[in-house]
């Protein structure tokens, strides 16, 4: 059973375009991007940009044990 709420919520998603439904997925996931990295200097403090988004990255795609090991790896190059 849909409440109101989601059926409105897909009757809009409908009526976007292809452009605006991927303009909407891509300010979904920058969004969520930027949630992470705030999360991630208040629970270890500040660090470079650099560093930052392979943190990121590690909290996003770290389950997988290869992505994992990759993004292991290019965090030890980088500085701090």
């Amino acid at each position: 059973m849909t409440s109101i709420v989601e059926e409105e919520y897909d009757r809009r998603i409908r009526e976007l375009s292809p452009a605006e439904r991927v303009e909407r997925s891509v300010a979904m996931l920058n969004w969520a991007r930027n949630f992470i990295a705030k999360q991630i200097t208040t629970e270890e403090g500040p660090m470079s940009q650099e560093r930052l988004r392979w943190r990121v990255a590690l909290r996003q795609y770290g389950a997988d044990p290869a992505i994992r090991k990759i993004i292991e790896r290019k965090l030890n190059d980088v500085s701090d």
